[in-house]
């Protein structure tokens, strides 16, 4: 399940979801006594290793026990379709320089607080509408503190993020500026029981719209989540897992809606160079029916995604992903989605990493504003070359193309981009 597509869906009562949470946890795999022991991942020894890893993490400017690291980078990027548009399209040049920082303070042997920070902006040539409404946050910036206690290891988190590129949303059409905030805020705790392992977590979500024309997409969500792997073997997990979320809009015009879900997952390292990670369950989206969208739909139904890492040889790895899954819709209700994604990285040329990128996904509204049925599909090419120690060159193309069954909705964009980034 992805974060996205599981995290704010589903519904049925807070009492239906508290049993499924429970039932899943409760029907867990028996665990072998043959099987050896093996180091806590949530004791001291565990937290021995993390500060021995932060150690060798490299930084360009130390304070105290504090250890640093910043890069800058300019980005210069061609876009012949900035507003996913079928006709009339808008193409442009964007400059787009960010700053990077991240910092990592040990604050005791077990306990270590970390700062992960991507800020940038974008500046339209052409069309300076367009320009950002603010710093833009990268999705993998975040607050984190890690607590080491016994055989639990406990991380309360921060996760903000601020975007405007309309192509991450697959439901948008004709759309320049999709702004939104989004920030998830919580707690989650790693039991380690040697043979099995519990990890449980409870996030806040918010999101903000800062484009007025998706205000009706304000909402806040209470999630909770939670997994019990058991290892069956020196090389393989088995396990089930649940969430629950509860969403609420500010405007009612979609409905406020609760999402559950069980199913269970196996991890396993097939060999030396692939490893497998599958997992499969229901899910049910029950909607409270108080917005203002035609929408009735409710959802039942099954998720499923699998996950294939190989290392063909010392110098390519790929990656393939496939799923089924729903997520809450921008047009609608919900969208049912099934996907397809690989990704190679070829570390053939000294200096220079190449990456290559494929995706395809079908997906269905379920009603709303817009009845849609689509594909797209795309991929992209990435090179980059490491100039000095410190400046790192990049180069990337992209395509994507829609098909809609909805008339003005189809787009082919096009993108090409080149930067520099400097590490002090």
């Amino acid at each position: 399940m992805t974060r996205i597509a599981v995290f704010r869906s589903t519904g049925l009562s807070l009492k239906h979801a508290g049993l499924i949470f429970l039932l899943s946890l409760v029907c867990a795999p028996v665990v072998r006594s043959q099987d050896a022991v093996r180091p806590s991942l949530a004791g001291e020894a565990a937290a021995e290793a993390r500060r021995q890893d932060i150690e060798r993490i490299p930084y360009n400017l130390l304070l105290g026990p504090v250890r640093f690291r910043f890069s800058a980078t300019m980005g210069v990027e061609y876009n012949d379709n900035i507003n996913l548009a079928e006709v009339n399209e808008q193409d442009d040049v964007i400059f787009r320089p960010a700053i990077n920082l991240d910092a990592i303070w040990p604050v005791t042997t077990l306990n270590t607080l970390r700062l992960d920070l991507g800020l940038s902006y974008a500046i339209y040539v052409d069309h300076s509408n367009a320009n950002t409404n603010g710093v833009l946050i990268s999705p993998g910036s975040q607050i984190a503190f890690d607590v080491f206690v016994g055989d639990f290891r406990i991380n309360f988190h921060d996760r903000p993020s601020l975007q405007q590129d309309p192509i991450a949303e697959l439901a948008l059409s004709n759309v320049v500026d999709y702004g939104r905030f989004e920030n998830t805020a919580g707690v989650s705790v790693l039991w380690d029981l040697n043979k099995a392992v519990l990890t449980l977590g409870y996030d806040h979500y918010n999101y903000v719209s800062t484009n007025s024309d998706f205000d009706y997409l304000n909402r806040n969500a209470e999630e909770l989540a939670g997994t019990l792997g058991v290892n069956v073997a020196s090389n393989t997990t088995v396990g089930v897992e649940s969430y629950a979320v509860f969403n609420y809009y500010d405007q009612h015009v979609l409905n406020d809606s609760t999402s559950t879900a069980v199913g269970g997952f196996v991890e396993t390292q097939l060999t030396s160079y692939l490893k497998l990670r599958a997992a499969a369950g229901y899910q049910w989206i029950d909607f409270d029916h108080n917005g203002t969208v035609a929408d009735p739909h409710n959802l039942s139904d099954y998720y499923a995604n699998v996950l294939v890492s190989h290392r063909i040889n010392a110098a390519v790895r790929q990656s393939i992903s496939a799923g089924h899954e729903s997520q809450l819709g921008v047009n609608s209700n919900y969208i049912t989605l099934n996907y397809v994604r690989h990704t190679v990285s070829w570390n053939i040329i000294r200096n220079t990493l190449l990456s290559t990128e494929f995706f395809y996904e079908d997906a269905d509204d379920s009603g709303g504003f817009i009845n849609e049925h689509l594909h797209r599909y795309g991929g992209a090419l990435t090179i980059g070359y490491q100039l000095t120690p410190h400046v790192t060159l990049g180069l990337r193309y992209q395509y994507t193309q829609k098909d809609s069954d909805v008339a003005g909705r189809d787009y082919k964009q096009n993108r090409v981009s080149v930067d520099g980034t400097y590490s002090f």
